[in-house]
């Protein structure tokens, strides 16, 4: 499947004096700079709009943008072609007010980029351009703008962390049954709030669209898929009350139902999913739907190549969008979701009731690799229904969570390490053992983390991405609160007081 990449536009600015000394070496340096940056975005994933490849193929006198003409050319360019974000290169001098006419224009995240470089008036240019642009602060963009010395790297961070929230901001969510499951009211938000800064829409279906499409599914099409289950040497526990073949089957069938739906829904950008489940799925249909949270979220099926689908339970609408922001800055690898079943002072375990992205089942979204490491048995809990269980394996881990305090919004994040889950955790999981476990420190004291957990929900990818969330969070006007450091979280703690009335 084609993963979306960052759309970001490019623009380098010039002295517009006719009369300054080294211009045509000027001009040659910009342009080299200019194009090794371009370059460099495009062999790393990233989508440049570069107007000035148009406007100035064969240069003779001028590289560099130069006049307020020029400049609302640009901006027509990048807006025509769906710029997600801006970098302007700040190499050598140029007059603040032009970069500022493009940043009030496009009104997207900003970042002045330049090198270290002595020969040039790089440095003279990044801080003039951004105090003028602080000074004029057209809009919130300009105000969180972004400066870089020369850090190629870091800038790859922030297009993937500041992109990620602006399509976000364009995207939509469904909730199949709605929000507000067991009575938990942190799973609740203020939706229209939501839509007006960090969410384009948040549609919301009963499950008896899952269950109705659910019935007609063939039956050849279950055949087929049970067969994929067991070809790939998945292992399944019948146990002749909780999980029968004839149980299995309506699962599966549920699970074909909402990839149908999410077709049916293909123009409305569904980039993520909540099935509340409960009780309406596990007890009044009496089958639970632990097959959405696990294969939603991955790149295969019995069917062929699939979208990854951010998949979260129990109508949890922050932890959607932590899911669905963290897919958004890497597209290619599923998000974890789960709950805080233990903390401890060696490591915690994030555990779903009985389904979460098989991917994590082994690190891949290739299911020859993926399906081997996952036992399908009874559940724990429901009328009926086969859990999806799997013990997560060692590796870093970015963890996030949204969370709500007195409807002020903030971001819990942290870098992790999962653990490989020995026979001495296993044996010490009693309540929920057929669901899939990941071992997570986070190097802090597990009573701090628990006094300071926003969630019983978290939510994580692999790999270290902080940065690219940070600049997201940035952007989007969302404090941090770091999560894997006492420090940090004995500071939260504080923090708090400032919030009582």
């Amino acid at each position: 499947m084609d993963i979306e990449k960052p759309r970001v536009g490019i623009l380098s600015f010039t002295d517009p004096r006719e009369t300054a000394a080294l211009a045509q070496e000027r001009e040659r340096y910009i342009e080299a700079r200019h194009r090794e940056l371009r370059d460099y975005l495009q062999k790393n994933g990233v989508n440049v709009i570069d107007p000035l490849a148009e406007m100035r193929k064969g240069w003779k006198i001028w590289f560099g943008i130069r006049k307020s003409a020029e400049v609302n050319e640009c901006v027509q360019r990048l807006k025509a072609e769906g710029a997600d974000a801006l970098i302007i290169g700040c190499w050598h001098w140029t007059e603040p007010m032009l970069p500022i006419l493009s940043s009030r224009s496009l009104n997207l995240p900003l970042c002045l980029f330049t090198e270290d470089d002595p020969n040039w008036a790089g440095a003279t240019c990044i801080t003039a351009t951004g105090a003028s642009i602080w000074e004029t602060s057209p809009n919130p963009h300009a105000v969180t703008h972004e400066r870089i010395l020369g850090d190629r790297t870091r800038l790859l961070k922030w297009v993937r962390g500041v992109t990620a929230l602006e399509r976000l901001k364009r995207s939509s969510l469904l909730l199949w049954g709605g929000t507000y499951c067991l009575r938990m009211e942190h799973l609740q938000d203020d939706i229209p709030h939501l839509k007006s800064f960090l969410i384009g829409d948040i549609l919301s279906e009963g499950q008896y669209i899952l269950v109705k499409r659910a019935e007609e599914i063939a039956r050849a099409r279950v055949d087929t898929f049970l067969g994929w289950l067991t070809q790939n040497n998945t292992k399944i526990v019948y146990d002749g009350a909780m999980l029968t073949e004839e149980v299995l089957r309506r699962q599966i069938a549920l699970y074909l139902a909402a990839r149908d739906r999410l077709e049916e829904l293909s123009e409305e950008d569904i980039a993520g999913v909540s099935v509340r489940c409960q009780p309406e799925l596990s007890e009044e249909y009496g089958v639970t739907g632990c097959l959405l949270p696990s294969l939603l979220p991955f790149r295969e099926d019995a069917e062929g190549l699939r979208r990854i689908v951010p998949t979260v339970c129990e109508g949890d609408i922050k932890g959607l969008i932590t899911c669905v922001l963290l897919a958004r800055i890497v597209p290619e690898i599923p998000p974890l979701f789960g709950d805080l079943k233990y903390a401890g002072k060696d490591y915690l375990i994030i555990s779903n009731c009985g389904g979460s992205s098989i991917y994590y089942a082994g690190n891949t979204n290739n299911a020859s690799e993926a399906l081997p490491r996952v036992t399908i048995s009874g559940q724990c809990q429901g009328a009926s229904g086969g859990a999806v269980g799997y013990d997560g394996g060692p590796g870093e881990l970015t963890i996030a969570r949204l969370i709500r305090i007195k409807g002020r919004y903030l971001m819990q994040l942290g870098l992790g390490r999962s653990l490989s889950i020995t026979p001495e955790i296993k044996k010490s999981i009693k309540w929920g053992q057929m669901w899939p476990h990941v071992a997570l420190d986070l190097g802090v004291d597990p009573a701090r983390w628990i006094r300071a957990a926003g969630s019983n929900h978290y939510c994580a990818i692999p790999d270290n991405f902080t940065d690219e969330v940070s600049y997201a969070c940035r952007e989007a006007g969302i404090p941090l609160v770091r999560i894997d450091s006492d420090q940090s979280l004995d500071g939260f703690q504080e923090q708090l007081v400032d919030l009582v009335d």
